[in-house]
């Protein structure tokens, strides 16, 4: 009798601890496929960011295209007022500065509805940027922590839960046992909201992308005549002169001026040699109550014409400008505010970043997963065999009668490639390079867990 009491108990014990590791190990690899369901919807979600602020730089870009169109339309119309004036005269351009350049300025085109289209466009992106992709950030870093817990738990139920038990999903979970919960969690603070500035961020970022695009970057040209036109100054001749430039004020809304003049060279026995511009062309867009870029001059109340008054001396006493050596369109560039057109926009707009005190934290969470020991088949819980008492309880699961394991995830940064530089890159939240693995347990939530138990 003593022999089969003992060879009963031996079975006993041992089909016990058969059955809590194997519990204890399909636990584990639930709650590690939990863990990592959940930093992998980190990793999209910070991904998803990353492309909403690339989608900022593109709208960005195709804003200040959409201004410096603007601008070309309007300074066209210019040209082509000019030209039907014959102020100055297409042929004498020709003559002075080049075939090309007669044609040039006779295919200046008025447009009537170019500058409302451009507008309308201007505005869309602005709403875009301004509405859609800024509520599409925030609502996704908003609803992380809710969309990482169901997730968790979703894959523990996909796990744990019978398929045949016809449990819905959250309702499944909860009738079996398991309990899930946070030990550790660095996403609070991880990310948040930072402005425009020139530093960092979405602004040198909108900058360098624009520099790739030829039509946005400076448009200045020079055409000089050969022939000499005065003994006062054998060295000057006649210029033509193109001026264009897009900006991103201060302020962060986008602005471009294109101009044309001829700077005929004139001289008098009171100044000496003098540059007489004749205003071609001019166009500008700007945003509202945005300020030109400093180094364009300009006066707010410039004549239509000097058919009353020398040039020469209206310079000299209404404005500040250099006619003797100068290298810009200063009518043309006063023509140009006074009909310049001035759209509404809200400028670059805040976006989600990484703070700098965070950028080398690693974005990790750590969870306890628990199992009620009621759902194993041991001699405590619902076994068919007897459940015996006394010395011979069943004390596997611990005091609190669950299986409890922990697991822990972190999302990181990696380029798919080495940079061309070799220099490491610090995480961004401008590059889609956001990555989900394990991670491994540290000692105080470890402590934890033996704590629980």
């Amino acid at each position: 009798m003593v022999v089969v009491s003992v060879a009963v108990a031996s079975l006993v014990v041992l089909y016990n601890l058969g059955q809590t590791v194997e519990g204890r190990v399909r636990l584990t690899h639930a709650a590690d496929a939990a863990a990592y369901s959940g930093a992998l919807e980190q990793a999209r979600t910070l991904n998803a960011i990353a492309y909403v602020n690339r989608t900022h730089i593109a709208h960005q870009v195709a804003m200040a295209h959409l201004v410096t169109l603007a601008a070309a339309a309007q300074y066209g119309g210019a040209l082509h007022t000019q030209h039907t004036r014959r102020n100055p005269p297409a042929g004498l351009i020709a003559m002075l500065f080049g075939a090309d350049m007669g044609l040039a300025y006779r295919a200046g085109q008025a447009s009537s509805d170019a500058q409302s289209r451009l507008a309308g466009a201007f505005a869309q992106h602005d709403r875009a940027v301004h509405r859609v992709l800024k509520a599409g950030a925030e609502s996704a870093r908003a609803g992380l922590v809710a969309t990482r817990d169901r997730i968790m738990r979703k894959v523990l139920e996909a796990n744990m839960v019978d398929s045949g038990s016809g449990s819905d999903s959250g309702v499944g979970a909860r009738s079996s046992g398991l309990a899930l919960d946070l030990l550790s969690d660095n996403w609070p603070g991880f990310i948040g909201r930072s402005a425009a500035t020139r530093e960092a961020g979405l602004r040198p970022a909108v900058e360098q992308a624009t520099e790739r695009y030829r039509f946005l970057n400076s448009r200045d040209a020079t055409r000089r005549n050969a022939w000499p036109v005065s003994r006062r100054c054998p060295l000057k001749r006649h210029e033509l002169r193109r001026r264009g430039m897009t900006w991103l004020g201060p302020d962060g809304r986008w602005g471009a001026l294109d101009t044309q003049s001829f700077h005929a060279l004139r001289s008098n026995r009171w100044i000496g040699c003098y540059f007489r511009e004749y205003a071609m062309g001019w166009g500008t867009a700007q945003g509202k109550k945005s300020q030109t870029p400093d180094g364009i001059d300009y006066v707010d109340d410039a004549p239509a014409d000097f058919s009353q008054e020398d040039f020469w001396r209206w310079v000299q006493q209404s404005t500040g400008w250099d006619i003797f050596s100068g290298a810009t369109n200063p009518m043309a560039n006063s023509y140009a505010m006074a009909s310049a057109q001035r759209w509404p926009a809200g400028g670059l707009p805040s976006y989600l970043e990484i703070p700098t005190e965070r950028m080398r934290d690693p974005l990790r969470f750590a969870v306890r997963v628990a199992w009620s020991g009621a759902r194993l088949k041991t001699t405590d819980a619902d076994s068919a065999l007897a459940q015996p008492r006394g010395r011979f309880r069943y004390d596997g699961l611990g005091q609190s009668g669950a299986i409890t394991v922990v697991s822990a995830a972190e999302t990181y940064f990696l380029r798919p490639e080495p940079r061309a530089d070799k220099k490491s890159e610090l995480p961004t939240l401008f590059r889609p390079y956001w990555r989900a693995r394990l991670s491994a347990i540290t000692r105080d939530e470890a402590l934890r867990i033996r704590e629980a138990r």
